[in-house]
């Protein structure tokens, strides 16, 4: 049966629009409806999720107010807080003065304790801090309030005994606990004009009260103030000149081109100088690093005695080690002798290829020898990385410990320059090359670095004829 069914044109137009809604909505309705269970269940994990690696830090609350009842009258400030402090000393943390005031006709004067952790980090404006830092502050509730009586004594009382973080069983380290007393910053002062060296001032002040826990850093500090007041106005370069002249010390430097910037200088003692005429056979010359602050080595020359005993024949602080800066000072030193006739016989200097150059246009009557302990360190340092840190196969078959090698290379080593004739030596060199056939590195550097070209200067079958 066909039925008709009689449509208006409104209702033609509103079946339309309801059509574009549906088609519309239809997309996100099958997103609402047609969504997994698994992916309700991540979203809801995902808005109340924790970390399994952060856990939640419980840290119980330590009340030492108990420690502080005291009802003592104490006869001034500084007694009231030296014995807050000790207390708080032995119970593993340290006192910081929050606020103070000394009082006037209106209100009594006082002094408030706070914990050492007490208050909040406070971010600058630019961040001089690196990211891996931290800070010791966090917001500790310990606090102490000192007053003063109507008596003029002191008394304080317990606001808040609690410290919401743990107490330390050791405060080394600690800024506010390892703070020296007067005394000690005296005491330190006085062995340093004495001269006395920070380690033996940090044992003295240990053995004076055990219970400090002053580290060295202090120590250098306190002998950086002595140093600082003593020199004064001037600057180092000035007060080291100052004190030459005043310990009547000879001394020699250069300018640069400006005459007022020093190149290098050079200090020695009169009775050095009257060694050096007398026991001018034997010279060493070696420099050494880090002894200052600007990185200038400290060029050393040292002589010996007819009984063996070495001497300064004098220093030299370098502006660095060319051989402009060698000549400069060994010109120097030469201009010491006397008698230019008596120059010094064997010179003894490390491989350095500048120094070794200088040494031959200064003295060129003199025999240029070379020092045996740089040499041997030299070697060793290259048997260690041939050789290894494992287990060795031995000539035998057998494994042995990579330090057994290693000192047998190094008496192999010692028999080559200890050889008193070539013959000697031939044969050392020969039980060498068979300890090193595994080892063609450490061989090649030994013989093309060293026994082809200085071996004059460092075998004894060569060095005894000097």
């Amino acid at each position: 049966m066909n039925t008709s069914v009689a449509t208006s044109p409104e209702f033609s137009l509103c079946c339309f629009s309801s059509l574009i809604v549906i088609f519309c909505l239809f997309p996100y309705c099958l997103q609402i409806d047609m969504v997994h269970p698994d992916n309700i269940s991540k979203e809801l994990v995902s808005t109340n999720d924790v970390s399994p690696n952060v856990q939640a830090v419980v840290v119980k609350s330590v009340d030492v107010g108990g420690d502080f009842n005291n009802k003592q009258e104490f006869d001034d400030r500084d007694s009231m807080l030296t014995w807050i402090r000790r207390n708080a000393t032995r119970l593993g943390f340290g006192v910081v003065i929050g606020r103070s005031d000394n009082g006037s006709e209106r209100r009594n004067a006082f002094v408030t304790l706070l914990c050492e952790r007490s208050g909040k980090y406070q971010t600058p404006l630019r961040n001089f801090k690196r990211d891996d830092t931290g800070s010791r502050k966090c917001e500790c509730p310990f606090k102490i309030r000192g007053y003063m009586l109507s008596t003029k004594k002191w008394r304080f009382s317990v606001i808040c005994g609690l410290h919401n973080h743990e107490l330390c069983l050791k405060l080394a380290g600690h800024p506010i606990v390892c703070r020296l007393k007067p005394e000690e910053k005296t005491c330190i002062s006085e062995m340093t004009i004495n001269l006395v060296p920070p380690k033996n001032i940090l044992a003295t002040l240990k053995r004076k009260e055990p219970e400090n826990v002053s580290n060295i850093r202090q120590v250098y500090n306190i002998r950086y103030q002595t140093n600082k007041a003593i020199r004064g106005d001037r600057s180092e370069m000035q007060h080291l000149l100052k004190l030459l002249d005043d310990n009547s010390y000879v001394t020699r430097y250069r300018t640069c081109d400006d005459g007022v910037t020093v190149r290098d200088i050079f200090w020695t003692h009169p009775d050095s100088i009257k060694l050096f005429n007398t026991f001018s056979t034997v010279l060493i010359l070696d420099s050494t690093y880090k002894t200052n602050k600007y990185r200038l080595p400290l060029f050393e020359m040292v002589g010996v005695t007819s009984t063996d005993k070495t001497f300064a024949v004098g220093f030299a602080f370098l502006e660095s080690e060319k051989e402009n800066n060698f000549t400069w000072a060994l010109e120097v030193c030469r201009s010491l002798l006397k008698k230019h006739v008596e120059m010094p016989q064997a010179i003894v200097t490390d491989r350095d290829t500048a120094l070794m150059n200088v040494v031959a246009k200064v003295f060129p009557s003199s025999n240029a020898l070379l020092c045996r302990y740089h040499i041997t360190k030299n070697v060793r340092s290259r048997v260690k990385p041939a050789v290894g840190t494992k287990l060795v196969e031995s000539e035998d078959g057998k494994l042995v410990k990579a330090g057994v090698i290693v000192e047998k290379i190094m008496d192999a080593w010692n028999r080559i320059i200890n050889s008193s004739t070539k013959e000697l030596y031939a044969d050392s060199v020969i039980q060498f090359r068979k300890v090193c056939e595994k080892y063609h590195s450490l061989l090649k550097y030994v013989e093309s670095n060293i026994l082809d070209q200085v071996k004059e200067k460092v075998v004894c079958a060569w060095t005894d004829n000097v």
